[in-house]
């Protein structure tokens, strides 16, 4: 079952690097207009609140300060889960939410009007996010590509190195110094397996070949 779903994986690839040169073009472009160059392009809210974060960071050579920066305020909202809620609550108010960042510990002043910013655009409850993608950027720019396999067995360490020569000899992964796979079990899927890095995603779940089955069926007897 394990060698059907990396020949599908494979298939998937090689069409994935076909359609992703036209995208590369676009993620020069953006790096080459953007202030400060980033590693790689990040979408969606948290993704761009990141990579502006980023970019400031970078100007004055602080990257690695303001991801320490993260890294303290992320620890401190694991440890009270009720931090974060209080934190995404539209209910309260500037001046206490500048008060409940303070709180967080001794910050980079770059960290600290970022954070500002967030309050001020009422983004706060993104703040777990974009740490996330900030640390995306930061390994990307040390050159560490993170990917996600999730299956619904744990799989054997040949498995994901498997899985890892496909990505890095098929051409979708590029430029890396090192690949980290991770093998997350979800039973869910039944079968098969989903490969997550980067803003790709590859579903050959038999969860997601069953529900693409259901519609089809659906659809046919709609008709």
């Amino acid at each position: 079952m394990f060698r059907q779903s990396l020949n599908v994986a494979k298939a998937q690839v090689r069409r994935i690097v076909v359609a992703n040169q036209a995208r590369l073009i676009l993620v020069r472009g953006y790096a080459t207009a953007a202030p400060s160059k980033v590693p790689i392009a990040l979408f969606g809210i948290d993704g761009k609140y990141a990579t502006a974060l980023f970019q400031a960071a970078a100007k004055t050579n602080a990257l690695a300060a303001v991801e320490s920066d993260l890294n303290n305020i992320e620890q401190r909202l694991s440890k009270n889960t009720r931090l974060e809620e209080v934190l995404s609550s539209p209910l309260l108010n500037k001046t206490a939410k500048e008060e409940l960042i303070d709180s967080l510990g001794k910050k980079s002043e770059i960290t600290t009007h970022f954070f500002k910013t967030l309050i001020e655009n009422n983004r706060l409850n993104e703040t777990r996010s974009i740490i996330t993608a900030y640390k995306s950027l930061m390994e990307a720019e040390r050159g560490i590509v993170s990917v996600t396999v999730t299956s619904a067995n744990r799989l054997a360490g040949k498995d994901l190195k498997d899985v890892k020569d496909s990505l890095t000899k098929g051409g979708l992964i590029k430029n890396y110094k090192e690949v980290n796979v991770v093998n997350k079990v979800n039973p869910s899927i039944l079968g098969g397996m989903v490969v997550e890095f980067g803003d790709y995603t590859i579903d050959m779940s038999v969860s997601s070949r069953l529900a693409k089955l259901e519609k089809l069926l659906t659809d046919s007897i709609s008709v």
